[in-house]
């Protein structure tokens, strides 16, 4: 019997993880994934647009933008090295809303 790693997509289950912990209120609006390696570890730097809409969307936008830095991912065989926001715009007038920028950096665990 053969048996072959499975490679995991970081960026998919990045992408899920961070929707779902914005409570389902943030909708992607871009992802961009590029290859990173350094002299011991291969990954790929993220970076990618959440909107969220209404009160509601921009309170569950400013709790996950405090907390992200801080949030322990678990995604199979890649570690979350680094992530943060990077920009935050707001709209005020008629709908509140605000987008979110969000870079990382997933590394693979194995």
């Amino acid at each position: 019997m053969i048996h072959q790693k499975i490679r995991h997509d970081p960026a998919t289950a990045l992408i899920r993880a961070v929707l779902t912990l914005a409570r389902g209120e943030a909708q992607l609006e871009e992802h961009r994934g590029t290859a990173w390696a350094s002299a011991t570890f291969t990954g790929m730097r993220h970076v990618m647009r959440v909107t969220l809409t209404g009160r509601e969307g921009v309170a569950a936008g400013e709790w996950l933008a405090s907390m992200l830095p801080e949030h322990e991912f678990q995604i199979a065989g890649h570690l979350v090295a680094d992530i943060a926001v990077s920009a935050i715009y707001r709209r005020e007038e008629g709908t509140p809303a605000m987008t979110l920028t969000i870079e990382a950096l997933t590394v693979e665990a194995d």
